[in-house]
Formats: C-alpha cells, sequence, structure tokens
C-alpha cells in the first residue's frame, strides 16, 4: 500500500501532481493546514472533499490502474512528504516505466544516499529540494527540526544522476532575504548551475507571518543572483490558478 491519497491532472500540461500522506516536519506555515487537498483545485471541489470521510490510501496497482487511463507525460510527487513512503522508488519505477517523466518535491530529510541510490535505479528524473533555511536555529523554529540532515542530503543529491533543484520560501521576519543569500551562496559553493527558486510566502490560517509584496521576493531573487546562475521566483502576483485542474482521485 502506498500513501497516496490524492491525484489531480493539470490538462495544460498533460502532467498529474500526485500527493502524499504523512510528514516528518512540522511545519508552522504549511498550506496543509489549511487544506490537504491540491491547492489549485476549485474551492467547492476542495470543501466537498473535506466534507467526507477519509479517503483509502491507493495500492500500487490500483495507482497503476488510474495513471495507465491517463496517458500523461510528466508526474509531480508530492503532497505532505512523499519520502515517508516506502514505496516510493516503486511508484518511480512505474512511472519511469510507462515513459512519464517525473519529478519528486521533498524537504530533503529523509534524502539519504540509500534513498538516491533507489531513486537513481527507478529512473528519476529530478528532485526538487525544499531547504527552508541555512541557519540552523530558524530551521529548527519554523519546522521543529536541524537542517543539518537536508544540507548532507543535497550534497549528496548533487553528485547523483538524478537533476537537483532547489527553493525557498521568504517569510518576512523569518526567512528574509540575507537568510535567501546565505542559501545561494551554499548552493554556489556545490555547483552554481543548479536551479533555485525563491516562493513568497503564502500564509495560512495559523501563520503569524505575512506574505512578501512581489517587490521584496524580487529583490531577494535578484540577492541570489549574485551567486547562481538560474534563480527563478514565484509571489502571490504570479500565482493563478489552474483553469482546468480535475482530481483523478478522489
Amino acid at each position: 500500500m502506498t500513501n497516496i491519497y490524492n491525484i489531480t491532472h493539470y490538462s495544460s500540461s498533460n502532467s498529474i501532481y500526485v500527493l502524499f500522506r504523512g510528514c516528518d516536519f512540522q511545519c508552522k506555515g504549511c498550506f496543509i493546514k489549511d487544506t490537504k487537498w491540491d491547492y489549485h483545485l476549485a474551492d467547492d471541489v476542495r470543501s466537498h472533499f473535506s466534507a467526507t470521510k477519509d479517503v483509502e490510501l491507493l495500492s500500487l496497482s490500483e495507482f497503476e490502474t488510474i495513471v495507465k487511463g491517463l496517458d500523461v507525460k510528466q508526474a509531480v510527487l508530492g503532497g505532505e512528504e512523499c519520502t515517508v513512503d516506502e514505496e516510493l522508488p516503486n511508484v518511480v519505477s512505474l512511472l519511469t516505466s510507462l515513459g512519464i517523466k517525473t519529478l519528486v518535491t521533498t524537504n530533503g530529510h529523509r534524502l539519504n544516499g540509500e534513498l538516491i541510490e533507489e531513486l537513481e535505479e527507478a529512473g528519476l528524473s529530478a528532485i526538487r529540494m525544499s531547504i527552508k533555511a541555512y541557519d540552523d536555529s530558524i530551521h529548527r523554529l519554523y519546522t521543529g527540526y536541524t537542517n543539518k540532515s537536508v544540507l548532507k542530503h543535497f550534497r549528496l543529491l548533487s553528485e547523483s544522476r538524478i537533476r537537483p533543484i532547489a527553493e525557498t520560501t521568504l517569510i518576512p521576519g523569518l526567512v528574509e532575504q540575507n537568510e535567501i543569500e546565505r542559501i545561494a551562496e551554499f548552493i554556489a559553493s556545490i555547483n552554481p548551475a543548479i536551479p533555485y527558486r525563491v516562493d513568497g510566502f503564502l500564509p495560512s490560517h495559523q501563520a503569524t507571518w505575512r506574505a512578501p509584496s512581489p517587490e521584496e521576493v524580487i529583490r531577494a531573487a535578484h540577492a541570489a543572483q549574485k551567486y547562481l546562475w538560474c534563480v527563478h521566483y514565484l509571489h502571490c502576483a504570479t500565482v493563478h490558478h489552474e483553469n482546468k485542474v480535475a482530481s483523478i482521485y478522489p
């Protein structure tokens, strides 16, 4: 049995987003606290799902049956935290066998050398690791855990055949521009060609921090460009709801 509980389809890119239940971090600003369903689904759809009983997790064979009926070319695996699922390498291997290019999104805490090797063998295309903070005290405050494993595992990832990608959320009053610069400098010490994205924080109902302005996000991205060759950014003004996102499961 996998930890998969929600699959959505994006028609514009003919891709799926696969959400896995369970996480080893306790991030204070996680949007999962507001909704565990794909955030791009219509509000009424998410409300309907939230009002129903817990959805059963999918077996690997059930997941295969669903995916085979879609004829998609790309998949993103995320949700709460997909690396807590011991079936993750098997899920990736299945997608690879179907000719589907797959990206794993992760906090990196469990992404040790053994798991990286298993995902390599499964044919994983890329991993986007969220580096919450370079300062360990900030990381502990936000997630409840040290970042030592995250930084160590990012180095290990960069030595693999899997394409590494990094991202950090800019949180005014916590993870600010100077912290973005420190993370960018850390990434550049490994390889300045690694892509990096700065995301503007979207407050959950339980978060005490505000959303940064578009200008703050852009300034932080420009600061990261002093160290890295490929820096992107995403803020509230550039986020838009995909007009054709459908829930495939449930």
